[in-house]
């Protein structure tokens, strides 16, 4: 269960306008795995280690300790996913 709240969290406090726009691979406070988050005109979306995606349905909110983003689905890690 640790792995995957930790697959969850950046420790940066990344804005969704600091998201380059395009596929890039972000690496999560778990430092052995990977996310691709890919930024286009109609949102971010976030692949994890089982090749699903999920998608930012809020940004930005702000937090105490950091920014929050609300998905649709948990991330799990796995295997890297293809970020092209």
């Amino acid at each position: 269960m640790t792995n995957v709240l930790l697959y969850h969290v950046d420790d940066r406090k990344l804005t969704a306008e600091n998201i380059p726009t395009g596929s890039n691979y972000f690496k999560p406070v778990l430092a052995s795995e990977r996310l691709c988050i890919t930024k286009e005109a109609g949102g971010v979306s976030i692949a994890d280690g089982t090749g699903e995606s999920a998608n930012v349905v809020v940004a930005n909110i702000k937090a105490d300790n950091g920014v929050i983003h609300v998905i649709d689905k948990v991330l799990l890690p796995g295997t890297r996913p293809a970020c092209h």
